[in-house]
């Protein structure tokens, strides 16, 4: 038993100085071993892996289908679609059905119970279409991933890069994703000049900002629910290279991370700051702000976007995910960048999706996943509206694993989650109180004139969606005479009265 702990806590202090580390760990940890017993797949373990959001090809017409953090769950019948007429046809004959990317939303806007979800065929090649050398034409069922890796073949990128590299393009305009430019570049209804709907009755129209406006602006943001994005234009420039130069700034208080993460996006292209919520008096909201700008020329466009999962997660780590191990870490990684504060060139992709070099990171949270409650704060009341939020948050029994700032700047969309303050991001493990913790995280919100992002909620209320989204009603009268059946409907609209 002694030696189990010790062996998990080395395992735990390798993972935290990075996957180099880690992987010299399990290598020599693997050669120790002279006859390892093979690892047992349970059925259980194997159907599992066939419900997840990368492998729904493989999935049976009727299963139990999942929201990204595993905490959400519907029986739903899942109809792949070849094309765009192949999904009308299914649009005509199915009663109750929700177009379904790569099922990205964290809670329950991409699942619905006893219904259909309509999915189109991902390319086998990715392919787009030009109409000008500012745009290109792809397909919905496109994934970022791919999209980013052929336009930068051909010199060219999105100015706007959310941190879902695995979300189609469908996905990414229903949720209408932002990236850590936000306030530059803004979020990708920015990015988006038209879009082909497929409609609750079959018909499929185009959209954008002077045709079908209303279509156009409920559907960005709108969590699927006016039709089926069949295929999108969207912006697209130079791109720079895949190297960009980042400052990594420490910061001992949290009206210290608040004032230089202002003071970073004002001068750099993408910025974000790590809170440490485990910290008290003084240093109180801690933490370290990344910020960086690609560098022109900096290398091979070739060679970027080609990101293979790094390291595979340790099984059982989860088990160690205590609020002491939890403050260990986070001392530690404020520690070791306090006095380090440096500027230097990092790999693009780095920057953008730090977790990518991490595989199946989810499996810290199993088995009953986790909920990610990301809120947006007006700037008059963001510093102690976030301190509020924190120390609300920190009185659940583990806190928030994960907390992030970004900025942000007015957006559009009726239900767009973006505008003008700061967007705190928190990861909280599910355990039997986090519901609870969530709503009252929710009201707080409300009360400070914020609003919480519907991608990721599982626990917001029709009252309070009210509150948060003061164009809800023309969102509800566009559906009525689009979808007056609601032949369309998610879990979340269900919960919320959409």
């Amino acid at each position: 038993m002694e030696m189990t702990v010790v062996r998990r806590y080395a395992a735990f202090s390798a993972w935290v100085r990075g996957p180099a580390q880690f992987r010299r760990f399990r290598n020599r940890s693997s050669s120790s071993k002279r006859n390892p017993s093979p690892r047992r797949i349970s059925a259980d373990t194997r159907k599992e892996a066939s419900l997840s959001a990368t492998n729904e090809e493989h999935l049976p017409k009727w299963s139990s289908i999942s929201g990204w953090a595993g905490t959400c769950h519907a029986r739903c019948q899942v109809i792949r679609c070849a094309d765009s007429t192949e999904a009308s046809q299914q649009a005509k004959e199915s009663n109750l059905w929700l177009p379904r990317g790569a099922g990205c939303s964290y809670g329950d806007a991409a699942i619905l119970d006893q219904g259909h979800l309509l999915l189109l065929d991902r390319p086998q090649v990715s392919e787009t279409s030009s109409e000008s050398s500012d745009s290109v034409i792809v397909s919905s069922a496109l994934t970022l991933r791919n999209l980013l890796s052929t336009l930068a073949s051909e010199g060219l990128t999105l100015p706007v890069v959310p941190g879902v590299l695995d979300a189609t393009v469908g996905g990414l305009i229903a949720a209408d994703a932002h990236g850590k430019n936000h306030l530059n570049r803004g979020s990708f209804r920015d990015v988006t000049d038209s879009f082909q709907l497929l409609l609750s009755s079959g018909e499929v129209v185009d959209c954008d900002r002077s045709h079908n406006q209303e279509l156009f602006e409920g559907t960005i943001g709108g969590v699927g629910l006016t039709g089926m994005i069949l295929a999108a234009q969207l912006q697209v420039i130079p791109f720079a290279g895949p190297r960009a130069l980042v400052e990594v700034t420490s910061t001992p208080d949290l009206e210290t991370s608040l004032d230089q993460l202002h003071r970073q996006a004002q001068r750099q292209e993408h910025v974000a700051a790590w809170i440490d919520p485990t910290s008290s008096g003084a240093s109180f909201g801690r933490g370290i702000v990344v910020a960086g700008t690609p560098v022109t020329g900096s290398g091979n466009e070739k060679t970027v976007w080609n990101l293979s999962r790094g390291c595979p997660f340790p099984p059982g780590l989860g088990r160690m995910l205590t609020p002491r191990t939890l403050r260990w870490h986070n001392q530690l990684r404020h520690g070791f960048t306090r006095g380090g504060d440096h500027s230097r060139p990092w790999k693009l992709d780095q920057l953008l999706f730090p977790l990518e070099r991490w595989s199946n990171w989810k499996r810290l949270y199993q088995p009953r996943g986790f909920h990610q409650h990301q809120s947006l704060l007006p700037p008059e009341s963001s510093p102690q509206a976030i301190r509020n939020l924190l120390k609300m948050a920190c009185s659940g029994a583990l806190g928030p694993t994960l907390v992030v700032a970004k900025c942000m700047r007015s957006g559009g969309g009726w239900l767009s989650f973006p505008d003008q303050g700061i967007t705190l991001t928190m990861d909280i493990r599910a355990d039997q109180d986090s519901e609870n913790l969530l709503r009252r995280l929710n009201e707080e919100v409300a009360d400070q004139g914020g609003k919480v992002y519907l991608a990721k909620d599982s626990t917001l209320t029709p009252g309070l969606l009210a509150r948060m989204y003061p164009d809800l009603s023309r969102f509800k009268d566009l559906r009525q005479r689009i979808d007056p059946d609601r032949k369309i409907a998610s879990n979340l609209s269900r919960r919320l009265d959409l």
